[in-house]
C-alpha cells in the first residue's frame, strides 16, 4: 500500500500547483490598506504592497525593475480595469469616465520614483498608459475607502 500513498500525495501536491498558479494576469495588488504603498512596474504588469488606501494622503514608492521605460498614472473611474476605451495604443488624457489624477512620467529602468497624492474615496486604476502597455495588461484596480 506505500505506492497508493505516494500516488495520493502526488496528486494533492500537482493540483496544489495547478491551482496556485492560475490568475488573470500578472498584476497583483495585496489585500491590505496603507496610505505608504511600495510597488514595482515591469513589462506588462503592475504589483503593488496594498490593494487599497484611506481616504487622504497616499504616498506611493514604485520601482521600475522592468528593461524598458515606463510610467505610473493615478486614474479615478469606475470603469472596470483594463476596460478604459483606447484610442489606438493608449487611452486619450483626459476622457470621459476618467480623471487622471497624477503620474510619475516615463521613468528610466531601475530607478525609484514617488508619488504623493491627496486621494478621496473612490475606485481606481493604477495605470502605464505609454503606447500599447495599457492594452498589455499595465493596469490594476486600486480602492480608496472613506
Amino acid at each position: 500500500m506505500p505506492t497508493r500513498k505516494v500516488q495520493i500525495v502526488t496528486l494533492g501536491f500537482i493540483a496544489t500547483v495547478l491551482i496556485g498558479g492560475c490568475g488573470a494576469d500578472g498584476n497583483s495588488a495585496e489585500s491590505g490598506v496603507s496610505n505608504d504603498i511600495t510597488g514595482s512596474v515591469r513589462e506588462w504588469e503592475i504589483s503593488l504592497d496594498a490593494g487599497s488606501s484611506k481616504a487622504g494622503e497616499v504616498t506611493f514608492t514604485i520601482e521600475n525593475d522592468g528593461t524598458i521605460g515606463h510610467e505610473f498614472l493615478v486614474v479615478k473611474t469606475d470603469i472596470a480595469p483594463g476596460e478604459i476605451p483606447l484610442d489606438g495604443d493608449h487611452f486619450p488624457e483626459p476622457a470621459d469616465g476618467l480623471e487622471v489624477i497624477d503620474e510619475i512620467g516615463e521613468y528610466a529602468v531601475e530607478t525609484t520614483e514617488t508619488l504623493t497624492l491627496n486621494l478621496e474615496a473612490g475606485n481606481y486604476q493604477i495605470v502605464c498608459n505609454l503606447p500599447g502597455h495599457y492594452k498589455n495588461g499595465m493596469y490594476l484596480g486600486f480602492t480608496v475607502a472613506p
